[in-house]
């Protein structure tokens, strides 16, 4: 049986690093998108394409997506989605990992244990803050995914003298960041809380079929925002995207997922430097905006919008014919035709166009991201 490839996100590759350097510690992966079974072997490539490592899939558990927190505006239940694989099984490197931030710093197989350590739960303090009294013992800092934050921490615990060591964190949680430090760096972990301050980037993700009203909402959206919120705002349109970022793309799965891919990496760099992105592609696969959010989320909050729209009042909006030609087979692989739309299970909010107004659309968003921001 062939391997498995699996590319992995920038959380799910810290994830892999810390499994690594614990030879012991079994990994476990939630996968989107991927056909796995018991016995199989996966290889887990970084986002550059290089195989870091391999795992044996010792048991493979579907489980339903997440769908905490999801608000519905408008009539009509969403019907269920195929889950997850969460796979566990051990782990083995194929080659280093290469570049990592802090490298020499990182914890590993060969780091040496130490009797006490303390971990420092969000934003490393200055060295003269009162919390460093008495704080001679290591200093063990997350590695959340931002290069910038991870320097100034490391810069802050070696200019009071101290030694860091960064740990891997795949956003479990503090909890589980002091189990990983007591396995790897010290017998008696001090767990030292600090406040962690919410990144001010957004990015906001309207999904829904053609002719659904996401550009007509995602339009009005960024005008209220560019008069409501100090940020700045980007559009990234599905049908301008394709017109330069994604020129030469078609409308495979795989071309699909690309597009999408792209705009998910720009809306991050968006919300990196503290502005909004707000994106309007059909992005019909439930994998392609699990990571999307998974790569905002790394720098900033994401916002799910399904625009729930029926097909059939997207076909009777349709003046360019689109959907008329996929009926009759003139347009292979039209979303909602003659390829799948997969409904979010985890939208955040979930709006049906053809019975509420795209101004009501709107204010139903902006009162949905003041309470992700509060």
């Amino acid at each position: 049986m062939p391997d498995v490839s699996v590319t992995l996100s920038s959380r799910q590759l810290r994830r892999v690093e810390l499994a690594l350097a614990a030879p012991k510690r079994p990994l476990t992966l939630a996968l989107e998108g991927v056909t796995v079974a018991t016995g199989d072997t996966l290889v887990l490539h970084d986002a550059e394409g290089t195989d870091v490592a391999a795992v044996v899939a010792e048991s493979v558990e579907i489980v339903p997506p997440r769908a905490a927190g999801t608000a519905q505006i408008g009539t009509g239940e969403a019907p269920p989605l195929p889950g997850l694989a969460r796979v566990t099984g051990p782990v083995s490197p194929r080659r280093p990992l290469g570049h990592r931030d802090g490298g020499a710093l990182r914890v590993g197989p060969e780091t040496a244990r130490v009797p006490r350590a303390t971990l420092v739960t969000g934003t490393v303090p200055g060295p003269d803050d009162a919390g460093w009294a008495g704080r001679t013992a290591p200093v063990v800092v997350r590695d959340t995914g931002d290069p910038r934050a991870l320097a100034t921490a490391i810069a802050r615990v070696t200019e009071g003298g101290r030694r860091a060591v960064v740990l891997p964190d795949a956003g479990d949680g503090p909890g589980a960041a002091a189990d990983a430090a007591r396995a790897l760096v010290a017998d008696e972990i001090d767990v030292w809380e600090t406040p962690t301050p919410v990144p001010p980037g957004r990015a906001i993700l309207l999904t829904g079929l053609s002719g659904s009203g996401k550009s007509t909402i995602s339009k009005l959206l960024v005008e209220r925002l560019a008069t409501a919120d100090p940020r700045t705002v980007s559009l990234l349109d599905g049908d301008e995207v394709r017109l330069i970022l994604s020129a030469g793309l078609g409308f495979s799965r795989d071309d699909r997922m690309l597009n999408v891919r792209r705009i998910g990496w720009v809306a991050a760099l968006v919300a990196s430097h503290g502005g909004i992105a707000v994106c309007a592609p059909i992005a019909p696969y439930e994998a392609m905006r699990w990571e999307m959010r998974e790569r905002v989320e790394e720098v900033g909050r994401f916002l799910l919008v399904h625009i729930s729209t029926p097909v059939e009042v997207c076909e009777a909006r349709d003046r360019k014919g689109l959907y008329a030609r996929a009926r009759a087979g003139q347009i292979p692989e039209f979303t909602g035709i003659s390829d799948p739309y997969e409904v979010p299970a985890d939208a955040d909010l979930t709006i049906d166009a053809s019975v509420v107004a795209p101004d009501e659309a709107v204010d139903a968003i902006l009162a949905r991201l003041a309470e992700i921001d509060a």
